[in-house]
């Protein structure tokens, strides 16, 4: 499958980028990524003499040889590192569009002096501006992955976070927990007595039960150590609580979300909440981590479908489950492949998977299309 199939690694030579070199290496071995390097130096360090230049040049792509080498020895895949002249942020993300990578894997950066936050300029403004995914890696704590929050609004942002989130715990064998956090009312007003504000509080959290079970319904959580967590309180200060206690070591979020009276992962929150840095975290906007565009999804669906099919039909259920599976993580929405996996756990007497995943596409099929053409597609996937 075509995921992460390039990560860019932007470093600070002089910063702290062990655990940052460690995550790329731990990323690139779950999905056979290429990994690029690239350092970018100030518009300062153009100046001087040619001499001068030649000896800070020489300097860094020696440094950036020697992270070259540590991802060679790891077996990783990998090219020559890139330095650029300029401003950082610019350079990135320019490095980023024209080796056409899918992720950004950058360090949590050295705060200024007398910065209240804990996440550095450098890491936030690449945050802000990135349209590809950034993964941002704590300089404290382990860079692997085992268990991962995913805060959701119900927002298309928050559904490619969760999107990414399933994933990710699928390849990385990590748990998950979905969160959804309700502001209540906390102070009394002219409008509210007591016991109308219990009840305002009580009728905000069970409109927040509904929105997340009616969210839910799109995903499969099959295979995956999830539990769905519903709180109360301030957004971040709870988002930040939830990591702490639990021990999350990877945040998973949408960097714009809906507006209006229960927003939850608008920028002003993602802001603070990746301030304080309480983890390793990712931010995605619309575009998805693991898989490229459109064209490729498709030409991938297709060929897994078909070796899914052959897996079949030589008695592999099994490798005809994973192929299944493996389009449903492309689209999600793909209704061959969720009647085929009805049909193959059916054929290996599971009877509870078989009718989940038959149920899954009626429902599909009710929202998309007439009975006329969901007979003609039964039809027409029939084994």
């Amino acid at each position: 499958m075509k995921q992460l199939e390039k990560i860019l690694v932007p470093i600070d030579i002089n910063g702290d980028y062990d655990n940052q070199i460690d995550a790329a290496i731990n990323i690139a071995r779950v999905y056979n990524s290429e990994v690029i390097i690239t350092h970018v130096l100030s518009e300062e360090a153009g100046s001087g003499s040619i001499s001068m230049r030649k000896m800070l040049l020489d300097s860094v792509m020696e440094s950036l040889n020697k992270v070259n080498d540590t991802l060679i020895e790891a077996r990783i895949i990998t090219k020559d590192p890139i330095i650029k002249h300029g401003k950082l942020i610019d350079n990135i993300l320019k490095v980023a569009s024209f080796q056409d990578v899918n992720l950004i894997v950058a360090g949590s950066g050295r705060k200024l002096q007398g910065q209240r936050h804990k996440l550095g300029d450098s890491a936030e403004k690449l945050m802000r501006y990135s349209p590809i995914p950034v993964w941002v890696v704590s300089t404290k704590g382990k860079s692997k992955v085992t268990n991962i929050l995913c805060p959701v609004d119900f927002s298309e942002p928050s559904r490619s976070a969760l999107n990414n989130a399933i994933s990710l715990a699928q390849d990385f064998k990590a748990s998950l927990r979905v969160l959804g956090v309700v502001e209540p009312v906390l102070n009394l007003s002219p409008r509210y007595q007591l016991e109308d504000l219990e009840e305002e509080n009580t009728r905000r959290m069970k409109h927040l039960e509904k929105d997340m079970k009616k969210f839910l319904k799109d995903f499969d959580f099959t295979g995956v150590d999830h539990k769905i967590d519903l709180q109360a309180g301030s957004v971040p200060l709870t988002i930040v609580n939830m990591v702490k206690k639990h021990k999350h070591d990877l945040l998973i979020m949408g960097t714009t979300g809906r507006s209006g009276l229960k927003r939850v992962l608008m920028g002003s929150v993602t802001s603070k909440v990746t301030r304080e840095l309480p983890c390793s975290f990712i931010t995605t906007k619309s575009k998805s981590i693991l898989y490229s565009r459109f064209d490729n999804d498709v030409k991938e669906i297709e060929t897994h479908f078909k070796k899914g099919m052959i897996m079949a039909e030589k008695g592999r259920p099994k490798d005809a489950i994973r192929e299944f599976k493996l389009c449903l993580r492309i689209n999600n929405m793909y209704i061959p492949a969720i009647y085929k996996l009805s049909e193959v756990f059916h054929q290996n007497g599971d009877e509870a998977k078989a009718l989940y995943y038959n149920n899954m596409a009626k429902e599909l099929l009710t929202r998309l299309w007439d009975e006329d053409i969901e007979k003609e597609i039964r039809e027409h996937y029939k084994s």
